[in-house]
């Protein structure tokens, strides 16, 4: 007999996002999937999930909907993982929906506009800016915990089908949406400058030396945001980690 496993995780997971959008009303629908967060590029690398605007065709209703994604890696460490991996795409979410650039560099940096919507939804952002990921980390609060203990407790108890995550060895990277960024590793960096660019409009450009970038932020003195490391930096750096 059919279990239908993948309508109960996404049946959850849709109930967990309409919990939202009853204390954050501004929230729009979004097709809710799930699968593995494992990259197939770099298998170190791990998603815990990913917002992307206007994915879906919605043929219904004639407009366009987000694809919202919560990985079965997140689903295995249980209901509060899910809802602040959830609650960090709603403050995705809420920033396409309000026209706002909350991240740049491919998505992985995280800036001060990502970090109050953060708040905004029930998370605490880091106090200062990350490498690489900005303030990406924001974790979800006690205070967010209790208003939404019951929507935690039903997805524990819905007992939903999960995919394990590799053993975390300290090796492990993630992107954007997962937070956590690995060791990098040191190879082949003698000599190498990363071409590296702001968040003004047009960026402001320059390059610079891996251990400069490393020894602290880079402020550019007109959008007063850190100068990052360019997509194309970004993609080269993986190769070589994977």
């Amino acid at each position: 007999m059919p279990t239908q496993e993948g309508t109960r995780i996404t049946a959850a997971l849709e109930s967990t996002w309409a919990a939202f959008q009853k204390h954050h009303p501004n929230l729009p629908d979004v097709v809710m999937i799930t699968g593995t967060g494992t990259q197939r590029r770099n298998k170190k690398r791990l998603s815990w999930g990913h917002h992307t605007a206007d994915r879906w065709l919605n043929a219904a209703a004639g407009g366009r909907r987000a694809e919202l994604f919560i990985s079965g890696e997140a689903i295995a460490k249980g209901g509060q993982m899910v809802v602040e991996t959830a609650l960090h795409e709603a403050a995705h979410a809420l920033a396409a929906a309000r026209g706002i650039r909350d991240t740049s560099c491919a998505g992985r940096w995280h800036n001060r506009k990502f970090a109050a919507l953060a708040e905004e939804v029930g998370l605490e952002p880091p106090k200062r800016a990350e490498k690489v990921i900005g303030f990406s980390e924001a974790l979800i609060t006690a205070a967010t915990v209790s208003r939404y203990a019951s929507v935690i407790r039903k997805l524990d108890a819905a007992a939903l089908a999960r995919i394990e995550a590799p053993d975390e060895d300290g090796d492990q990277e993630q992107d954007e949406d997962g937070k956590k960024e690995g060791p990098r590793g040191g190879k082949g960096r003698a000599g190498k400058r990363l071409a590296v660019a702001c968040e003004c409009d047009p960026p402001r450009r320059m390059q610079v030396t891996p251990k400069l970038l490393e020894g602290g932020a880079i402020l550019c003195g007109e959008c007063r945001e850190p100068f990052q490391p360019e997509e194309s930096e970004l993609e080269d750096d993986d190769e070589a980690v994977a």
